[in-house]
This record gives structure tokens, sequence and C-alpha cells, in this order.
């Protein structure tokens, strides 16, 4: 054997090491494939659901009574909380047509109890307008901060 067909071999064998010790990701997202991220990847699913949907209350059945959202501010202004998002989410779909939305979680972490999701989200929505129907698009980064109920969970922030 050459030097050039053994060194073909060792890199050969050195990316197959490699590509064997990747983690096997659940499909369409950036998580490993557990128990544990299935479980939060079936929740974000039919959170996904009820976004299409456009159901406030299938919306609602998912969110904590202990719900709690900031806006990321420290202006208390523009904190809301459980009655007050589904205030908002009923104002907001009484003008929502068709919502088309595509998901993909990049992160999955556990922190005092709760579970925080990163996702990407690409949102289409055709919205009634004084001047007639019109699509709008919304590309973004969202996180959600998730608490364990029974064998599924409850949004505690992140809408």
């Amino acid at each position: 054997m050459s030097t050039k067909t053994i060194s073909q071999i060792l890199v050969l064998g050195l990316i197959l090491v490699v590509a064997a010790c990747k983690p096997k990701l659940i499909a369409n997202t950036s998580v490993k494939d557990n128990r544990s991220n299935r479980a939060v990847i079936a929740f974000m699913e039919e959170y996904r659901n009820a976004i299409v949907s456009r159901s406030v209350p299938d919306i609602m059945n998912l969110v904590s009574p202990d719900y709690s959202e900031s806006n990321g501010t420290a202006d208390p202004n523009d904190d809301y909380n459980y009655a007050q998002l589904q205030e908002k989410l009923e104002k907001t779909y009484a003008h929502v047509k068709e919502v088309t939305i595509r998901m993909h979680v990049q992160n999955i972490f556990k922190k005092d109890g709760n579970v925080n999701v990163f996702y990407f989200y690409n949102q289409h929505s055709l919205i009634a307008m004084p001047a007639g129907e019109q699509w709008t698009a919304v590309n973004d980064v969202n996180r959600l901060v998730l608490r364990p109920k029974d064998k599924s969970f409850e949004i505690l922030s992140g809408l």
C-alpha cells in the first residue's frame, strides 16, 4: 500500500468516527432525539395547531393561569397576565382570517424546574384591514417558558 492510500483510509475512518459521534436529532429541529425533548416537540405542535386554527380557547388551554409576560423590558406598563393575554388574543384573532406558521425548535433546556424552548418561526397571516385583506409575514426567534403539568406542559411566558 502506498502512503496516499493509507492516508485516504485514515481520512475516511476519521470521517466515519466523527459522523458516528453526532447525536441523532428530532426531524425538523436542532434538538437531540430523546423522550423529554419529544414531549416538548409534541407540545409545540399542539401550540402551532392552536395558532393555525385561530382558536383562542385552544391557545388558552395551553397557558398557565400563572402566565406573566414582561416583554423583556423593565417597564411594567407593557406587562400582561393570563386574563390580559386572552383579551389580546381575542382582539387580534377577530381580524385574522388565516394563519400559516412553521416552527423550528433550536434549543430546549431546563432551568429552575421549567423548560425553556427557543424556536425560529415563520408566520404568514391574512389580516382584515379597513382597506381590504392583506397578508403579513413575521420571521423571528422566540422563547417559551413551559412548566411541566400532568403529562404535558403549560406556558408560563413567551406569547
